[in-house]
């Protein structure tokens, strides 16, 4: 099994931010395992750079989501982003795309066999290495975890068949925009139907 860390290249593919004053944005692109479908703003977003080129995937910074083009809804993938949370519509110059909330957060970081940066005033900061409890990974292959919901999505391959995991399928659907950073690799083999 492995475990990626997952983003949007925002140096290569399109920026997505809402037409809304700065107070709200906070409130709009934090991401968090909280559900936001009652309350999603009726907003226009616009692309803040719009020379990058158009992948299937858009990053909104580092909010914990990314947003996806109709392609992607219409795949297979959506099941799997399903799965995950939910998601919200927008639409961008007139354009409807679609933001990816998480809600799966398990507790399945071992925090203990983890490393993380310490301050010197003693204070935890950045993850730096990753160890996770395997048995405690959920259905759905796109996920995060309680200590980085705000900024990361994570996704697993080797625990299911390639159909069912989010990485795989996004490879064999040659869709882009998207960037896996291997963050685990576990000793055990979990594959399951």
């Amino acid at each position: 099994m492995k475990i990626y860390s997952i983003s949007v290249n925002a140096n290569t593919y399109q920026w997505l931010i809402p037409e809304i004053d700065k107070e709200q944005l906070l409130d709009i692109i934090t991401f968090d395992c909280y559900s936001k479908i009652s309350q999603w703003p009726n907003v226009n977003w616009y692309t803040y750079n719009p020379k990058n080129k158009i992948g299937n995937f858009f990053t909104i910074g580092n909010s914990g989501a990314f947003a996806f083009d109709r392609k992607v809804y219409e795949s297979e993938l959506r099941t799997l982003l399903e799965m995950a949370g939910e998601i919200l519509p927008i639409m961008v110059g007139g354009q409807e795309l679609f933001i990816l909330n998480v809600l799966e957060c398990p507790n399945t970081l071992d925090e203990r066999k983890s490393m993380f940066h310490y301050y010197p005033s003693g204070n935890r900061g950045k993850l730096l290495q990753y160890v996770f409890y395997d048995d405690r990974l959920t259905e759905s292959s796109l996920f995060k975890i309680p200590q980085t919901s705000r900024s990361q999505i994570l996704t697993y391959t080797g625990v299911k068949n390639a159909s069912d995991e989010f990485y795989s399928v996004y490879h064999s659907l040659k869709l882009t925009g998207l960037v896996f950073e291997e963050i685990y690799t576990s000793q055990s083999t979990m594959i399951s139907s």
